[in-house]
């Protein structure tokens, strides 16, 4: 800290009266006053510009800080209605759902509940073409819902309570006539065609507004089956809005081009009953003053055209007197939600302190144009050394150095102009410290954010690389066309449950399923341990491939291997309902075209003739065995053991040399998973 020592004194400085015959002690006090006007009043302008400077660039980071943190929710938001939705239209598609059993579909809906947070996800449903409607909803009380409407109903919408596995039991209300083929969501879908989020609408049992992720599902002959929904209940983003801080009484929302409002950070519904109707409202109808007058003014600024809204814009206007700043910026989700996002806080939020660090800096310039005014008319010598030191200290903390004390012994006036000045400095510096602090705290929350952004994006690259292997996931982030490699060498294996079909007649298909998920589950364990790549089941086949898309060193074995540890498992392998199994074995290795095509849907698949091949193996083999190729035989035959069949029919093939696969590298053993 500079400590500046006023009692030492400077030489004097001689003047002369002019012809005016100004008086001496006026002569004398006017110049010390209006250099101590001038000094105190410059530092105090400009610790007031750099004040408002600093206030620009922290209202702009912060409003940039919480659009980002709002578009980021909405996206999370809005991503788990999407993968919902994809999974069941996938199930449906794949026929791992019957739509004509409600039972299934609820129990579907009921496992698919706990996934996310009720606060994300407020229902799920499939309304049929022909009427039929069932869904699961969380209710205003916490409570999960099935709904069903249609001809079990005679078409009006009944609710039921759940037990804890889905099931609906006891009625709990019968409402009114329901089709959804009438409500807009599914009216929004046909017309799509696509995947697509409906427009905004009223809730049919609340009054409250909801948003739909919705698809249509149509059958192998272009005939609509229905649509799949998945509910979002903007209420949800207002809960979020209402709980940011911005600033003291900053503001913000959400609207659409058209100006109707989708949400708000206070209490205001963003709707109106009028009788029996609920009607939306617009931004610049809202009750609270400063989101209509923001609404107003955003509608004055672009014409009332607010398509013109193609990036985030930073504006500031005046509302009775006072600025404010503002922030709108476009989102969407890719898809056809086009909202804007608003954020609005009043300048005295960050003024505050500022303006009385201005209100303390005219006091003191009121102090010292007394005390100088004493002091001229006492003796011009000791009034002239202070003056200008204090003037010099004041120029430092104009040019950022706070840390200034004046030190005066004598005279008492000046000791507290002195103290006065002190006083001042250290409350500008506490000022500064604050804004520094707060934008410590700042990058602090941001770094914490990016943080949590990086770990959404895991996650939603985990899903990915469940579906993909993952040099293709990697290669689809980056290009979205056709993926289609050639690879000279692969093998492929076809495994198939021997009589499932009189399997499925003897247990329900919860039961099947069961059945199928424990088999497949040790299959897909072996196919990771042996580095190789499932491609897909279809009921009860399942379809595996070595040496692609990274492969092994040993593709062919690798796959023999599996072959004779899947058929050891099923021997052993006896369901808690008594059944036991035997598996067909077919593989076959050649050259084929392996990729992902399409833009919707797509899975990593194979095509060409070893494919084909491979099959016929498996098709035309017998129960607990594994048929080769000639192919097949010629590359293990030195490491296997292998019983020649001879020759059979393959169609498109004609006669092929085909062998037994019996055992590997070690002898057999019951095989334990």
């Amino acid at each position: 800290m500079t400590v500046i020592d006023v009692t030492e004194p400077r030489p004097a400085v001689r003047s002369r009266l002019g012809p005016w015959k100004i008086p001496l002690r006026l002569f004398l006090v006017v110049p010390f006053v209006v250099q101590i006007s001038v000094a105190v009043g410059l530092t105090g302008w400009l610790s007031l510009k750099n004040g408002e400077q600093a206030v620009n660039d922290l209202a702009s980071q912060l409003r940039a800080e919480i659009g980002a943190r709002i578009d980021q929710q909405l996206q999370n938001y809005l991503q788990v209605p999407r993968t919902l939705d994809r999974i069941n239209a996938d199930a449906i598609e794949l026929g791992q759902i019957d739509i004509t059993d409600t039972a299934s579909l609820t129990r579907q809906f009921w496992r698919q509940r706990d996934l996310f947070k009720p606060v994300v996800v407020s229902a799920l449903y499939f309304g049929g073409a022909d009427g039929e409607f069932i869904g699961l909803g969380f209710q205003n009380d916490n409570t999960w819902q099935v709904g069903r409407a249609g001809a079990y109903t005679e078409g009006k919408f009944h609710s039921y309570a759940t037990d804890d596995r889905g099931n609906p039991t006891d009625l709990l209300e019968v409402g009114n006539a329901y089709d959804p083929r009438a409500r807009p969501w599914y009216r929004n879908a046909i017309e799509a065609k696509q995947p697509t989020w409906s427009d905004i609408y009223v809730d049919f049992k609340d009054p409250r507004l909801k948003i739909t992720l919705v698809e249509p599902i149509y059958r192998d002959d272009g005939s609509l089956l229905g649509v799949l929904g998945v509910d979002f209940v903007l209420s949800h983003i207002r809960s979020f809005l209402q709980g940011l801080q911005i600033g003291q009484s900053g503001q913000t929302f959400i609207m659409e081009r058209s100006g109707l409002l989708v949400a708000s950070s206070v209490s205001q519904d963003p709707f109106n009953k009028v009788g029996d109707r609920v009607e939306r409202i617009k931004a610049e109808d809202v009750e609270h003053p400063l989101i209509r007058n923001t609404a107003r003014m955003l509608d004055g600024y672009f014409n009332q055209n607010l398509d013109k809204i193609t990036q985030t814009r930073q504006l500031q206007f005046q509302l009775d007197g006072e600025k404010h700043f503002v922030q709108v910026m476009p989102f969407s989700d890719g898809e056809n939600l086009d909202w804007l996002i608003v954020i609005v806080v009043p300048e005295a939020d960050f003024m505050e302190r500022i303006h009385v660090n201005t209100r303390t800096t005219i006091q003191l310039c009121a102090i010292a144009l007394i005390v100088a005014s004493l002091l001229g008319w006492i003796a011009s010598r000791w009034i002239t050394q202070p003056i200008l030191r204090l003037s010099e200290a004041s120029m430092e903390i104009a040019e950022g150095n706070f840390n200034q004390k004046i030190r005066v012994k004598w005279p008492n006036e000046l000791v507290l102009l002195a103290n006065s000045f002190n006083r001042m400095s250290v409350q500008l510096k506490s000022s500064h410290d604050q804004l520094a602090e707060y934008s410590r705290s700042l990058e602090h929350k941001v770094r914490e954010r990016t943080l949590e952004l990086q770990q959404e994006k895991e996650k939603s690259e985990q899903l990915l690389l469940n579906i993909l292997p993952k040099p293709i996931a990697e290669r689809l982030k980056n290009d979205r066309s056709a993926i289609a490699e050639h690879f000279d060498c692969v093998t492929i294996l076809f495994a198939d449950i021997v009589g499932f079909t009189q399997l499925s007649a003897r247990l329900t298909p919860s039961e099947l399923v069961e059945v199928l998920n424990q088999i497949f589950s040790v299959f897909d364990e072996l196919s990771e341990r042996h580095q190789l790549e499932k491609i897909k089941t279809i009921g009860d086949a399942y379809m595996v491939v070595g040496g692609l898309p990274l492969g092994t060193a040993d593709p062919t074995a690798a796959i023999a291997d599996m072959a004779l540890e899947m058929q050891r498992f099923i021997r052993s392998f006896q369901t808690i309902y008594g059944e036991s199994f035997q598996i067909r074995i077919g593989i076959h290795c050649g050259s084929v075209v392996a990729g992902v095509i399409g833009t919707k849907k797509f899975i990593y698949d194979l095509w060409g003739d070893t494919v084909n091949v491979a099959s016929r193996m498996e098709s035309q083999g017998s129960p607990g065995q594994i048929q080769v190729t000639e192919a097949v035989y010629s590359v293990l035959r030195d490491r296997y053991h292998f019983e020649k069949r001879g020759a059979i029919s393959v169609k498109g093939k004609g006669d092929m040399t085909t062998y037994w696969l019996v055992d590997g590298r070690s002898p057999p053993e019951d095989y334990q998973m």
